[in-house]
């Protein structure tokens, strides 16, 4: 309820709203009050990320992801006439190709390039389709000189974070903020877990500043969750101000 009030309340979101898109409220939390200019939205899905990242950075630039052709439509829809919100049709993973996606019921939200494995089991979902989609590294269709620091990537594609993290690692060095979903339990078949992630980012220069939206299922306990990295070299030049 406090959710719906607050989505209800702010004429911002009233565009996805009447399109059925609901910003993703939950991550306000995390993320308000950052200094962000650039907003690099990794698994886009209809816009709901970025309509929430609209609000919060008013004057930020949105280069949004998707490879999903229907979640790709209302996105564009939503956005249509946002000059400063761009979306590229592609996933991004460690090299430029086709690959095949697995479409789940679930609006496209658990739809993923890897097997389901535990999601159907925790969270009722299930694979109806496939659907073959262009993936490739984020500088394969993203200029960098595009990216205006400070700079947040956020990075929520079902069970193929590690894949999409390597897959940015020509932006990095760009990236101020990092806000990943992450997993402690394989819903998705062979899918990098939180600790591993968390590894990958360390050795790339971020650090974990926090934790948030962590979902328990009552069998397999911790299951997932939201974290928030930030680039050592941002924290750096914030101490010396």
């Amino acid at each position: 309820m406090r959710k719906l009030t607050e989505v209800l309340s702010n004429p911002r979101y009233w565009s996805g709203l009447r399109r059925g898109i609901a910003p993703t409220i939950e991550h306000k939390l995390a993320l308000q009050g950052l200094n962000v200019r650039t907003v690099l939205d990794v698994g886009a899905n209809s816009g709901q990320f970025s309509l929430l990242a609209r609000t919060l950075y008013p004057g930020a630039t949105i280069y949004a992801f998707e490879p999903l052709q229907r979640p790709a439509e209302r996105f564009r829809a939503l956005f249509a006439h946002q000059a400063n919100v761009h979306l590229f049709q592609v996933g991004i993973g460690e090299a430029l190709g086709d690959t095949k996606m697995f479409v789940a019921n679930d609006h496209h939200a658990s739809s993923s390039i890897l097997k389901a494995h535990k999601q159907s089991q925790i969270f009722g979902s299930r694979e109806t389709g496939e659907e073959t989609v262009r993936i490739g590294r984020l500088n394969d269709f993203l200029p960098l000189d595009r990216i205006c620091p400070p700079c947040l990537l956020k990075i929520d594609v079902q069970g193929y974070e590690l894949q999409a993290v390597n897959g940015c690692r020509e932006a990095l060095p760009l990236v101020d903020y990092l806000y990943v979903e992450c997993c402690y339990v394989e819903l998705y078949a062979r899918q990098a877990l939180a600790h591993e992630i968390i590894a990958r980012l360390r050795q790339f220069g971020f650090a974990l500043r926090g934790t948030f939206n962590q979902y328990y299922d009552p069998e397999e306990g911790p299951v997932v969750a939201d974290f928030l990295f930030q680039s050592l070299r941002s924290m750096t030049s914030v101490h010396k101000m």
